[in-house]
């Protein structure tokens, strides 16, 4: 194998593709990242269950294909120059030479035998969707997504698609965020768990603009798109089995009292009030006469509060939340208003924004005495 590319090229994609790769692998050819030179450059790395697969262009002197430890390769690159960098393998000793302008780096490889084969694909049910619309999709949810290894279902995000709809819904049993958009897709109706760290890989894809292939399949799903050069970016990952709770018996049944707020206007209160505690102790919020008063007490540090008109004159209501989930649920809001639907002060509460039905963050309120 020999190639020749630069080294911002180079780094770009081997920095995603080693995004996967855990700190602490179940086999050491899991640091690997394989580089398979033919018409282009594949990049491929994997923890067994997702895997990235990245090609881009590059200059090919001669098709080959090797197994490089990435933390050793991105340092080499990271320190090198932006420059021609030129990848060689001397077959006879197996190593790799590495050299970008007077610099020459010689790299012991990894056995390519042992390194796992990217999964094949069989396109069962596919669907497009442009990159940023589904990236709006997967930045409404993430935030309620579990990090709790102890309940992985939670760690997955609900994806169903039918009757020319995607619905996405994450849970973390303390809040719940849903969202549902129009696509064109007409196989039948499909519900998945798809883990939250493969969506948060397509965060990162540096593509805008461009239509993003999604097959599933009975055990995995994938995602492939093409850059404008045309080389495509695949990322697979094994789908999460489970049972994901029936959000549907959370949802307020009898809304009581629906209060529109300004969303800048409640964000700045709720970040000022919250700002005395480094913990997330609850912050309360009392709505009547008018006006809503948000408080904090704590009895080692002190205590704030501060008050705003809000066109709500009904029964007063106190009730309480965590500051930190309530603030993410506040950012996930679109326009200028959002309302809060409140059933009562001890069951889940909607925020919503104002005149859209496609999108609710759901909040457990916190029981203060």
């Amino acid at each position: 194998m020999k190639i020749e590319t630069t080294r911002g090229n180079l780094l770009d994609a081997v920095l995603f593709t080693s995004r996967i790769i855990s700190s602490k692998p179940t086999n050491y050819i899991l640091n690997g990242i394989m580089l398979d030179a033919d018409k282009a450059l594949k990049i491929h790395s994997t923890d067994l269950e997702t895997n990235i697969e990245k090609n881009i262009k590059v200059n090919v002197l001669e098709k080959g294909k090797i197994v490089v430890p990435s933390k050793i390769f991105i340092n080499i690159l990271k320190n090198f120059p932006e420059a021609k960098v030129v990848l060689e393998l001397n077959k006879e000793t197996n190593q790799l030479r590495i050299t970008c302008q007077k610099a020459v780096f010689t790299l012991n490889l990894f056995p390519l035998q042992e390194f796992p084969n990217f999964p094949e694909i069989k396109k069962d049910n596919v669907f497009e969707i442009p990159i940023n619309k589904f990236k709006s999709l997967i930045d409404k949810i993430q935030r309620s997504i579990s990090a709790d290894e102890g309940r992985i279902i939670l760690t997955g995000v609900l994806c169903s698609i039918g009757k020319n709809k995607i619905t996405m819904i994450s849970t973390d049993s303390y809040r719940l965020s849903y969202i549902q958009e129009e696509i064109e897709f007409e196989n039948g109706s499909h519900s998945v768990v798809i883990p939250g760290k493969t969506l948060d890989n397509i965060l990162k894809l540096g593509t805008e603009n461009q239509p993003l292939e999604i097959n599933i399949e009975p055990n995995q799903v994938s995602f492939g798109i093409k850059d404008e050069d045309g080389q495509e970016t695949l990322i697979t990952s094994r789908l999460l089995s489970g049972k994901f709770p029936e959000y549907s018996q959370l949802l307020p049944k009898n809304i009581q009292h629906n209060i529109v707020l300004e969303k800048e206007k409640i964000l700045e209160v709720v970040k000022r009030i919250s700002s005395i505690s480094h913990e997330n102790l609850p912050i309360k919020m009392k709505a009547g006469s008018g006006k809503i008063v948000v408080s904090m007490d704590i009895k080692e540090v002190g205590s704030a509060s501060e008050e705003f008109e809000v066109a709500y004159g009904e029964e007063e209501i106190d009730i309480a939340f965590n500051p930190h989930f309530l603030v993410d649920g506040i950012n996930t809001i679109e326009g200028k208003n959002l309302i809060l639907s409140i059933e009562e002060t001890l069951k889940p509460v909607l925020l919503k924004p104002d005149g859209r039905e496609n999108f609710f963050y759901l909040l457990m309120p916190i029981r203060i005495s």
